[in-house]
């Protein structure tokens, strides 16, 4: 494990975290009942510190107006970004061991150091490293399905929440890079990968929220 500032800044290079870009990662933060509440979050490197933009009805926004720790965890792996998307809805809680995230490959442990409002429906925390740690040392291929389809879920976690404010136009626009991303794995991805099972689920929750195909 990584404590020191500088031995920190050193590794989120290593691992990709280019300044001012963002990085999709999966974020816990703790409910109010002692559990984890894990989902799948953009991060932006600045500087030596980190920055993620919650909207305000989310769960995640509502634990970081309480609470100060986060774990942000690094994984490639698209059912873990399904699971912790949609975890109410599917019923596939991820598992979280003393804030880190089952399967990911490494966990930032950081802490809330400041918060602003970018608009009425979305806000900007401020996080500090202060722990690094990297359970995977094995590096792998990328992969296009993969890829993919954390795109597809990301895309889906947004046109769940515009389809309940009815802005249809955004739903549309959504939809229609989502569907490229499907068939990108269809074309890419064996009919038995994961990548291609969450296609499914994805057009079942699709279906569930009302959301024309």
């Amino acid at each position: 494990m990584i404590h020191m500032n500088t031995e920190i800044t050193a590794t989120l290079d290593l691992l990709g975290f280019t300044q001012n870009s963002f990085v999709e990662t999966i974020l816990v933060t703790r409910n109010n009942d002692g559990s984890f509440n894990p989902a799948p979050m953009g991060v932006i490197r600045q500087g030596k510190l980190l920055e993620i933009r919650p909207y305000k009805s989310s769960t995640t926004y509502r634990n970081l107006m309480t609470g100060n720790m986060v774990s942000i965890n690094i994984t490639d792996d698209p059912m873990l970004f399904l699971d912790s998307a949609f975890k109410d809805e599917l019923d596939r809680l991820p598992v979280v061991d003393d804030w880190v995230l089952m399967g990911s490959d490494a966990t930032i442990i950081a802490e809330k150091i400041s918060r602003t409002d970018i608009s009425e429906q979305q806000a900007s925390f401020t996080l500090e490293p202060i722990t690094l740690s990297i359970t995977n040392k094995m590096p792998s291929v990328f992969s296009r399905g993969r890829a993919e389809a954390i795109e597809a879920i990301i895309h889906a976690t947004r046109i769940k929440v515009f389809h309940h404010e009815n802005q249809e136009d955004k739903v549309k626009e959504l939809m229609g890079k989502m569907i490229l991303s499907f068939n990108i794995i269809s074309r890419v991805s064996d009919s038995s990968s994961a990548e291609v099972k969450i296609v499914q689920k994805l057009k079942y929750l699709l279906v569930k929220w009302g959301v024309e195909q």
